[in-house]
């Protein structure tokens, strides 16, 4: 797994990714194992690339002063030697490798198999408004028209 955008540019220049693409490889990893557990039939597909990329980000883990310092090209044998290391490539080596424990993840419940979930229309800050069903009277119209026009009337007026 690499981040085309900037990962084949860092031989030559290893200020090409910035601090959000050294983190995109934990996000696909993550979205992959996901998409793995939830449509069954990529998991052939999947998970041997997973186990790939998690066997070569565990390898670009050995360096640094630690040790453990993880590089961010993975098709390096090792630590690939630049210098600017961060939480990005460390996320990255750690989602990519537990990803490969998805197979014993339980899927997403549902109000099939054990959801408790209970909806909150007022989002927990109290009672809300909820609909009753009645139809709005003529003059509840009337002023929801006025309302719009007179918001209408201040927004071209700002603009103008």
């Amino acid at each position: 797994m690499y981040e085309a955008g900037c990962e084949r540019n860092l031989p030559k220049a290893p200020g090409e990714c910035n601090v959000d693409q050294r983190s995109f490889k934990a996000y696909l990893s993550r979205w992959l194992a996901a998409t793995s557990l939830l449509a069954p039939w990529t998991s052939n597909i999947i998970t041997p690339l997973l186990r790939d990329s998690a066997l070569a980000a565990a390898q670009s883990c050995s360096g640094g002063s630690d040790g453990v310092t993880c590089g961010q090209r993975w098709w390096d044998k090792g630590l690939d030697g630049v210098s600017d290391f961060g939480v990005g490539e460390q996320m990255s080596a750690l989602e990519v490798i537990q990803s490969n424990l998805i197979s014993r993840a339980k899927g997403p419940l549902s109000d099939a198999n054990g959801a408790t979930s209970k909806g909150d229309p007022g989002a927990g800050g109290g009672e809300a408004w909820v609909y009753d069903g009645e139809e709005m009277s003529a003059k509840d119209r009337k002023g929801a028209l006025a309302l719009t026009v007179v918001l209408v009337l201040l927004m071209l007026g700002t603009g103008w």
